[in-house]
């Protein structure tokens, strides 16, 4: 159940640090791209894979558990990061906070908070099998 909270405290923090890199750098992956030749997000996902591989390591319910974080991840990460891009801008962007959505992504999936919520209840009950 540890590793459950270092998830969910993982997928906040990084929607926050995220919400704070692409607010005060506004060219943020269109210099990352032209450094590096692909898009930023693909760095995000590496970095929530090293995050999130120790944790799926200790537990047994391995499969489980790693589709319990990638469904709940959605809901928590871009949630915090809407609700945080709303507050910097003096709510003159993602006025909705928690349940907007970006119309402008580059990364390859973005869901409504419809579907970020209903794959957060399918992945909270499944904690269910776990425990």
């Amino acid at each position: 159940m540890i590793e459950l909270i270092a998830w969910v405290i993982i997928a906040i923090t990084l929607g926050i640090i995220e919400a704070f890199l692409f607010h005060y750098f506004k060219n943020l992956n269109t210099g990352f791209k032209a450094m590096f030749k692909f898009d930023i997000h693909f760095l995000f996902t590496l970095i929530r894979c090293v995050l999130i591989a120790p944790l799926i390591w200790f537990i047994e319910e391995r499969l489980i558990f790693g589709l319990v974080c990638i469904f709940i991840f959605p809901f928590l990460h871009d949630g915090f990061y809407y609700q945080v891009r709303k507050w910097l801008s003096g709510n003159k962007i993602y006025k909705k906070g928690f349940i907007d959505r970006s119309k402008t992504t580059t990364a390859k999936i973005s869901m409504s908070f419809f579907w970020r919520l209903i794959l957060f209840v399918f992945g909270a009950g499944m904690i269910f099998v776990i425990i």
